[in-house]
């Protein structure tokens, strides 16, 4: 039997560091039937001329050339126009720091024959080092989906716990799926945006598959500065998400964690005022969680894991406090010109 046509959507901006990698990888997938890339992103974007003299093989490579200014990040509008021009009966999503084994599509494609509608799978850092091993193993307030077995999240089972939703880093669907459920919303310019599409997925009746099967390699963020920003993005990103979907299973979890982490923290600091011996069994939890992070971890630099979880987590409801403030005038989409073709020499 003849393999489906597939198409891989990326949205690209300043990825120069990273891009031949992954487009490498992708050329590398082991896939009889038609195969194109479609990579999208400004018209003017460092990214393009680091794509020069590479070799891609059969693999159809694509570029759209979009201009637009979303007032935050642009992923979702480049995401949509890629989908639009798309032609495959597969369609997949995944980002431009990704890195993708060379089984990635053959293991996708087997996994929706089963009957899935949208499958997707966890990620796990490039590099071995501090940072890389904190996004993977930290015990808590995980930011990428990590998945120790497989699982299925539908409108029964969306929120429960050990049901986390995948992100568009990693996933496939049938054009079916997203005929009907439309492309990702492009007012989500913060974070979030993965979890709201696959909400509307479920919503239309469609289960998701999350399986550790399909992990792939990822350039996670480096240094505090950056997760910083990317903690703050998402707490903003979840408070837009709640706004959209308030009888959500998802939104009403996520909630209730915020109101019992905020409490803790709140009770926590007035304890420590009041009896200062508070503060010592403070010190001694903190140290629990530092073993139980270098086991997870296997590295004794993972005692401070906590500590920094504490400064993320933090970092996290302040974006979601200011999210919640200013709600009703997330930025919308101003595109300035129309999309335009043109082929990656």
């Amino acid at each position: 039997m003849a393999e489906p046509s597939v198409s891989i959507v990326i949205p690209v901006k300043g990825s120069q560091r990273t891009i031949r990698e992954t487009v490498a990888s992708i050329a590398a997938q082991e896939h009889d039937g038609d195969l194109e890339l479609i990579l999208v992103g400004d018209h003017d974007d460092p990214t393009w001329p680091a794509l020069d003299g590479l070799d891609v093989g059969s693999l159809r490579l694509r570029r759209v050339g979009v201009t637009v200014d979303t007032g935050g990040r642009d992923a979702n509008v480049k995401r949509n126009a890629g989908l639009a021009a798309a032609s495959g009966e597969i369609l997949c999503l995944t980002d431009s720091d990704m890195v993708l084994p060379a089984d990635w599509l053959a293991t996708g494609l087997a996994l929706l024959a089963n009957g899935d509608d949208c499958v997707g799978g966890p990620m796990i850092s490039v590099h071995r080092d501090f940072w890389g091993r904190y996004v993977d193993t930290n015990p808590v307030a995980s930011k990428t989906p990590r998945m120790e077995r497989a699982y299925r999240v539908d409108r029964d089972t969306i929120g429960r716990r050990g049901r986390k939703l995948p992100i568009t880093a990693n996933v496939l669907l049938h054009r079916a799926v997203y005929e009907r459920v439309g492309g990702l919303d492009e007012s989500f310019v913060h974070s979030y945006e993965d979890y709201e599409f696959f909400q509307r997925i479920v919503d239309a009746g469609h289960s998701v598959l999350c399986d550790p099967s399909l992990a792939a390699y990822h350039h996670h963020r480096q240094g505090w500065r950056a997760l910083v920003r990317e903690y703050h993005r998402s707490g903003r990103g979840c408070a837009q998400f709640v706004g959209k979907h308030p009888g959500s299973r998802f939104s009403r979890d996520r909630l209730r964690q915020f109101e019992v982490v905020l409490t803790a923290v709140i009770f926590g600091l007035v304890a420590c005022v009041e009896q200062p011996v508070t503060l010592l069994g403070g010190l001694v939890l903190a140290g629990l969680l530092g073993a139980y992070a270098m086991a997870r971890a296997r590295t004794p630099r993972a005692v401070v894991f906590p500590a920094v979880t504490l400064v993320l987590g933090l970092s996290f409801t302040t974006g979601l406090l200011r999210g919640m403030r200013s709600r009703s005038s997330m930025p919308a989409v101003r595109p300035k010109e129309d999309p335009s073709w043109s082929p990656v020499s």
